[in-house]
This record gives structure tokens, sequence and C-alpha cells, in this order.
């Protein structure tokens, strides 16, 4: 009788360190992803009286500005169309050819005094500031900033409208030659960077390749 009891006591002992054993806890565990996108900051520069000029002999300069003369004015329309994600700051550099001419008074037409002469001529328009003008060896560069944010899917306003060719004399060796007006737009994206001038000082700051007169 006392060898079952024993046998007895140990099944039930060894059960219960079975049944220990074998306790499960409930629990939970929670992820989340933050999900982030990335935005975007493209521009797309137009100059579409410019482009509209037709270009008979195919050559990728319009007709309109081929063998120009004293005075002639021209369209020329730069403006810069947002086509990213996020709003920017617009911002235009022009790169103007100079020469060493002696030009006709536009009021009276007397000669000028030989001087260091822009070939063309324009006038900004208002929703556009100056930034810098610079004088170069060869030609001047301006740099424009738009006054306003720009957001996606808009587009500035013109920078300005028309240039015109000086008023020159003739034979000082500008005959037959061929001079580019450079057009060139920058964007930079408007949170965290400022006001448009700042966002300009930063962004020449961190790449000085682009520095007016570098």
């Amino acid at each position: 009788m006392k060898t079952k009891t024993k046998i007895l006591s140990g099944i039930a002992a060894a059960l219960l360190l079975t049944s220990g054993a074998s306790l499960a806890y409930f629990t939970d565990s929670t992820v989340k992803n933050n999900v982030f996108t990335i935005g975007s900051v493209r521009s797309v520069l137009h100059e579409e009286k410019w482009d509209a000029y037709p270009d008979m002999n195919k050559n990728d300069i319009p007709d309109i500005a081929e063998n120009i003369v004293p005075l002639n004015r021209i369209n020329k329309d730069p403006k810069i169309e947002n086509t990213g994600k996020n709003a920017f700051y617009a911002f235009i550099q022009v790169d103007m050819p100079m020469i060493d001419a002696i030009t006709v008074n536009a009021e009276d037409g007397s000669k000028n005094e030989r001087a260091i002469t822009e070939l063309f001529e324009f006038h900004y328009n208002d929703t556009w500031q100056q930034l810098s003008h610079i004088l170069n060896d060869n030609n001047a560069t301006y740099v424009f900033g738009y006054k306003k944010v720009l957001e996606p899917g808009q587009t500035t306003d013109t920078l300005f409208d028309t240039v015109q060719f000086v008023n020159f004399i003739e034979a000082q060796g500008l005959e037959d030659q061929t001079e580019t007006i450079t057009v060139k737009s920058m964007a930079i994206q408007s949170e965290e960077t400022g006001t448009m001038q700042e966002a300009y000082e930063k962004f020449i700051a961190q790449n000085p390749e682009h520095k007016v007169g570098e």
C-alpha cells in the first residue's frame, strides 16, 4: 500500500511539473511603418514667342534673328514653369554679349563716346527683382529672382518681352558676326530656405561654380 501511495505521489508531482512548464502568456506586438514620399523641384524654361518664329533654312536660328540691323526689336519672352511637386523660388540668368563700340545717342542722333556696350537692350518686368549685374570680359551677366513663390503647376510672368539691338555705328567689326544671348533658369526650394534672396545666397554658397562672375 505504501508503495502504491509513493507511485501516485510521484505521478502527481510529475504532472504538476509538466503543467507548470506548459503555461502560456498572451502577448502582443505592433509595428507602424512611417512612410514618406520625397518631393521634387523641377522646372521648364519657356520662350513661346521666340520659339514660334519660323526658321525656314533649318539652322536653329529664327529667320527674324538673322542679318539684323541697329534698332531691330525682336520678341524674346523667358519664363519658368513649375513642373515638380514642391514650391520653389525661380531665377533667371541672362548673359548679354558686349563690344567696345561707338553708338548713336537716341535723343539727338549724335555719336556717343566709344565704350563697352551691351549689344541688346531689354526692360525687365516688375514682378522680377534684379539680384546682380556683373561685367565680364565679353558679356554682361544678370541674375533676376521672381518675387513670388512658384507653386506646382504655376508659371512666372515673363522676365522681359523683347530685346532691341543697339544703335551702333557701322564699320566696327560687328558685320557678319554671330552673337548669342544665353538665358538660364534656376529653381530653389522655398521651404526651409528663407527669403528669395537668402535662398539664392545659400545656393551659391553650396554651388560656387554658379556664382556670377566666377
